[in-house]
């Protein structure tokens, strides 16, 4: 090839041959549209997992509140019993701490509140069990203290006053009247003061029975010559077993305040700096968590509009160099078949340097430049290699719509058991009770939970709990309807949705479940059961009501000793909804 027809052929024509130049804009395309698609998915699971630390900080941060909370109440509830001596208080006390140190347990377990918070919360712990041993034990000395002032103390208070004579029997002005009266104010003192220990918080008042003993003594004096000696005597020696007997009653009061005052005051304190702390800890530890997906979506969004401004930039230059290649030997071989067509015998100075489709046209515009049929053949070869490209850009889109179902897909389904997630069920939920008002049709809901599932995952390890799950999954499954929507609520609770069926229809279909799950053996836990809470939909019933009532009824179940089904009562504006629905379920 001559140097001036040389340099009449596009640079990028002598590099590549027409199919390269074609396939490589193409590939240059679907690259960037891949990178573009990488990029988005690592930026939505980034940020998706910085979200997921977020919201378990929010939720440790409401715990730690509703810690606080909850040690309050105690305290309260302890100081109520202290001073009033309702066992209410006592046993709220119990209730208070078990559900306080189930939650904190779960939040150590589970880490909820972040790392650096395990040391605090096994501290917190430490402080709400010695608070809950040290009030036991204050109620245990409490019990003690009314034992003794019931025995002890009466005998000796009764063997003081049978000793006195009765006040109205004796006339004002007969020998000893006088001293006899004030022995018996002071012993009614030292009654009341010793009944007080049981209401107050404080023994430092009672220090002053030392003087209403003085005093009793001081009248007993009083008798010398009024009374006989041995009656002296007795009298008081019984003074002195009841003073002997009080001072024991005041030194098991100060134990028992010291437990109420010191120990548990200083533990629930504890407690409230300890989880003060936490609760600073947990903000800042939000705070920097939503920096982290503020400054996370800046950087992937600037490198994400870089990434589309190179590639597209990139494959803007290729593609117009590839194209100015491809339209300049157009040009030149529409002006050759121009001239051909024409009748020209000229000799065809066009030349292709490669053995690709255009140096074809070029040897054919050489071979059959005197006849127009072969100019229609290769026009029409020309349209077959387009209409290839078409075919492998449509094969393309399909693959990237199916990729697209495939996605929708897995949004909605739970990874580890495989039926419905959250999203979807929550999504059904709206539309099926929109339905249900609309129409006037009935619905049903169940809330299944697994019994003792703590326990197996304590035992047998969050493997085989995982494996649990997804058996159960696939066993409550096999007992669904068609129309029934089944889907993993959260942890090891599962929703099924049953549309036009009324709560009685539900409390036998639920049975149903409840009876398939617990006759299988489930290796290597055994029989597992499920409590099952049901509601049926009443037309003033949202989303969260209806979740809601279904959920009390799952945790009557669990009260009423699990492996059972209960049905939630309706609201008290809907009976007649309810009398209505029931009946077109048969």
């Amino acid at each position: 090839m001559s140097s001036p027809e040389r340099s009449r052929i596009p640079l990028a024509a002598r590099w590549f041959p027409l199919r390269r130049r074609i396939t490589l804009t193409v590939y240059l395309t679907v690259l960037l549209a891949l990178a573009v698609g990488l990029a988005a998915t690592a930026m939505t699971q980034v940020t998706r997992a910085h979200f997921d630390d977020l919201m378990a900080l929010e939720d440790a941060f409401a715990a730690v509140r509703s810690y606080r909370t909850g040690v309050d109440s105690m305290q309260f509830d302890a100081h109520r019993f202290v001073a009033s001596n309702h066992a209410s208080g006592a046993d709220q006390v119990t209730r208070t701490y078990a559900a306080l140190r189930q939650s904190l347990s779960d939040c150590l377990e589970r880490r909820c509140a972040g790392t650096g918070s395990g040391e605090r919360l096994a501290l917190l712990l430490e402080h709400l069990d010695g608070f809950n041993d040290a009030f036991s034990e204050a109620v245990e000395q409490r019990l003690a203290l009314v034992d003794a002032i019931d025995t002890q103390f009466a005998s000796a208070l009764s063997r003081v006053r049978n000793l006195l004579p009765d006040t109205g029997e004796l006339a004002p002005d007969a020998p000893g009247a006088e001293a006899f009266y004030a022995i018996r104010q002071h012993v009614q003192s030292i009654e009341n003061a010793t009944g007080a220990l049981l209401y107050t918080a404080d023994v430092l008042p009672y220090g002053d029975l030392m003087a209403e003993f003085d005093g009793a003594r001081s009248a007993l004096a009083q008798l010398h010559d009024t009374a006989p000696m041995h009656f002296r005597a007795e009298l008081e020696a019984a003074l002195a077993a009841l003073e002997d007997v009080q001072a024991k009653l005041l030194q098991r009061s100060r134990a028992y305040l010291f437990l109420v005052n010191v120990v548990m005051a200083a533990d629930a304190h504890e407690m409230q700096v300890l989880a003060d702390r936490l609760e600073q800890q947990i903000a800042q530890s939000i705070d920097q968590a939503r920096d982290r997906i503020e400054h996370t979506l800046e950087r992937y969004s600037v490198a994400l509009i870089l990434l589309l401004l190179c590639g597209s930039l990139i494959v803007l230059v290729t593609g117009r160099i590839m194209a100015h290649g491809v339209t300049e030997q157009i040009r030149a071989l529409t002006r050759t078949f121009t001239e051909l067509t024409a009748g020209s015998e000229a000799p065809i100075t066009f030349r292709s340097p490669h053995n690709d489709e255009i140096g074809e046209l070029t040897r054919a515009a050489i071979r059959f430049r005197d006849a127009n049929a072969e100019i229609h053949d290769l026009l029409r070869r020309y349209q077959a290699l387009n209409e290839s490209l078409e075919s492998k850009i449509a094969e393309r889109t399909r693959a990237l719509e199916n990729s697209n179902r495939e996605l929708e897909r897995l949004a909605n389904t739970d990874r580890l058991t495989g039926v419905y997630n959250r999203r979807a069920l929550s999504d059904a939920l709206d539309h099926e009770l929109a339905r249900c008002r609309r129409y006037d049709r009935p619905c049903s809901m169940l809330f299944l939970d697994v019994d003792h599932f703590k326990r197996i995952n304590d035992r047998y390890g969050h493997e085989v709990g995982d494996r649990i799950l997804v058996a159960i999954a696939r066993e409550v499954s096999k007992v669904l309807r068609v129309n029934d929507m089944f889907g993993r609520w959260g942890g090891e609770e599962f929703l099924v949705l049953n549309p036009e069926t009324g709560g009685e229809g539900m409390e036998y279909f639920a049975e149903r479940i409840r009876r398939h799950v617990a006759a299988i053996d489930f290796a290597p836990v055994g029989h597992v059961t499920l409590s099952i809470g049901i509601a049926q939909f009443s037309c003033g019933d949202t989303v969260s009501t209806l979740v809601e009532r279904a959920d009390k009824a799952l945790y009557r179940a669990k009260a009423e000793g699990r492996n059972r089904c209960v049905l939630a009562p309706a609201p008290a504006a809907a009976p007649a909804s309810r009398k209505m629905a029931e009946p077109k379920n048969g």
